[in-house]
């Protein structure tokens, strides 16, 4: 189970491949949404992402039983989370809608504007994701004021 759970939250590992493992987790999502996009349909992604979402937290507070960080690092499956939000209301494939959503949400998750900071102070995995989802609210609103006003 240990092996699963590890697995899980750090993505197959991915995080803990580099000094921005935020990064990676974010650009996962935006791979398997265009998996989706591309060989299968928008309600896979859809499926993935609430599945993911709920597994989440009890599989996240299992892993952080065995570490003593509140938040460490190669839990990566937050930054996946929360990157997914704004991809779930983009209709088709266009790169600066991805773009426009990946930076957005790049920059409410590294830099915790309120209330993305107080969202982090929940216990345990509530804390971990809660966050991320804050910030992956922030980068939808980001990404319907651009789709409202420029397109």
């Amino acid at each position: 189970m240990k092996i699963f759970t590890k697995s899980f939250v750090t993505i197959f590992g991915l995080g803990f491949l580099t000094s921005a493992p935020g990064t990676l987790g974010s650009s996962f999502a935006i791979l398997v949404w265009v998996i989706c996009k591309i060989l299968l349909s928008n309600n896979y992604f859809i499926i993935i992402f609430f599945i993911v979402l709920i597994l989440s937290f009890h599989i996240t507070n299992l892993y952080l039983v065995d570490t003593k960080d509140d938040d460490p690092p190669e839990v990566i499956i937050d930054e996946y989370i929360g990157q997914s939000i704004p991809l779930l209301f983009i209709n088709e494939i266009n790169l600066f809608e991805l773009f426009l959503a990946f930076i957005a949400f790049r920059i409410f998750d590294i830099y915790k504007f309120y209330p993305v900071n107080r969202a982090e102070n929940f216990k345990g995995a509530t804390g971990v994701i809660l966050d991320d989802v804050v910030a992956g609210i922030y980068s939808l609103i980001i990404l319907m004021v651009y789709k409202l006003f420029i397109i």
